[in-house]
């Protein structure tokens, strides 16, 4: 009994220590990454003009705490990714037996192109994926007063947590409690009132346009994989909160892309979190079969990990891109570019103050102190300036 103790204690250990190291390469790679971006137009919507909003007060306060730049801008983001991160590990253990296959779930989960875009992207999908393990964590964990009040207090933070709420009435429902069912319908119609529901617009549909973001944020592979796990849970296994969380989101997401264009950020950060599940149903299958007959799981986990850490570094390293693309325009982080770059050969000019009429890059100068005024003009294009990435010219200024 002692051995067994011990046996215990050390698999803990050496589960925290891999994750520890997991979590620390994970946040010194997102901190590289952001010392390569500038603030988006949309961030600078965000830092700028949504002072009603959580997120802009976060990011604010971070600002004045760190200086106004881009590690201030990003490092909650990056903080909310880390405790998402811890939090899933926790959930995990409520869904996967092996400690192996909770640090694999862990991998898949921070390699995610979508989890990478949450933790670096200043919007509000970072934070309502923290707010949303702290629920779903505080729910396993049989806490339902702390569960109930983050539920009350998360109706104020963004509009997503309307999918949240109908997926634990849809849960209430099918466990038959009613009083989860009851208080989860009070959240999402208070919630409706607050913020409304948009359906404004020419109706047109964006179904395939939403089939392919989903497949970009879980990669092709995983995304494919995704569908089979919620299906097969759906027909055969237990259904937990978790799988109604990504089913209820992933099914709105779908059907309201028939008739409108959908704000996937709102959709996407209840669905990533669906790693343990897909993790469960794939080790599942490999156990069930003799040694011999696993060798095509083996090829398959590989390549899939293989391909999503090529990805996750390429996300990581983008301006090395810049070196194998003509246009650099193309370039898919192009628009989180240029801005800081152009506002230091300013700064080195003395120039705090200049025209330009582009109103979106102005709103990106004034981030880095770059005012749109004064008797100076920014015209593009005059070769006045370069705006270079590993030697490679992406703007002339």
């Amino acid at each position: 009994m002692k051995d067994y103790g011990l046996k215990l204690y050390s698999i803990k250990n050496n589960d925290i220590f891999v994750l520890t190291i997991i979590c620390a390469l994970d946040l010194a790679l997102l901190i590289y990454c952001t010392s390569t971006l500038s603030i988006s137009y949309y961030e600078a919507l965000v830092f700028f003009n949504e002072q009603d909003s959580i997120l802009h007060k976060i990011i604010t306060a971070s600002c004045k705490l760190f200086g106004q730049n881009d590690f201030a801008l990003r490092i909650p983001m990056i903080f909310f990714h880390i405790i998402s991160v811890i939090l899933l590990y926790k959930i995990s253990k409520f869904y996967i037996k092996f400690h192996q296959d909770r640090i694999i779930a862990i991998l898949l989960f921070v390699f995610l192109p979508g989890t990478v875009a949450s933790a670096l992207i200043v919007n509000n999908a970072g934070l309502c994926l923290m707010i949303t393990l702290f629920i779903l964590y505080f729910f396993h964990k049989n806490n339902i007063y702390i569960t109930y009040i983050l539920m009350a207090s998360s109706i104020f933070v963004d509009s997503s947590f309307m999918i949240l709420f109908l997926a634990f009435f849809a849960y209430g429902v099918y466990t038959k409690n009613a009083t989860l069912a009851w208080l989860s319908a009070i959240f999402f119609t208070i919630s409706l009132y607050f913020f409304g529901f948009d359906t404004q617009g020419k109706p047109s549909s964006h179904f395939i346009d939403t089939f392919g973001i989903f497949a970009a944020v879980f990669s092709p592979f995983i995304f494919i994989f995704f569908i089979y796990a919620i299906y097969r849970i759906w027909i055969k296994e237990k259904k937990d909160i978790l799988w109604f969380l990504s089913v209820v989101s992933f099914c709105i997401s779908i059907v309201l892309s028939i008739r409108q264009k959908v704000q996937l950020e709102e959709f996407l950060p209840f669905c990533i979190i669906a790693t343990p599940l897909m993790i469960r149903i794939f080790f599942s299958s490999y156990r069930v079969r003799l040694p011999e007959f696993r060798k095509k799981h083996k090829i398959a986990l590989a390549f899939v990990f293989l391909f999503l850490f090529s990805n996750w570094l390429i996300i990581i390293f983008n301006p090395v891109l810049y070196n194998f693309i003509d246009n650099p325009k193309k370039h898919f982080a192009y628009k989180f570019h240029v801005a800081k770059e152009l506002s230091k050969e300013l700064s080195k000019l003395n120039i705090y103050e200049i025209n330009t009429q582009n109103y979106k890059l102005a709103l990106r100068l004034k981030f880095y102190g770059i005012s749109n005024g004064g008797n100076l003009a920014l015209i593009e294009n005059n070769n006045d300036f370069f705006v270079k990435k590993f030697d490679k010219i992406i703007h002339k200024l």
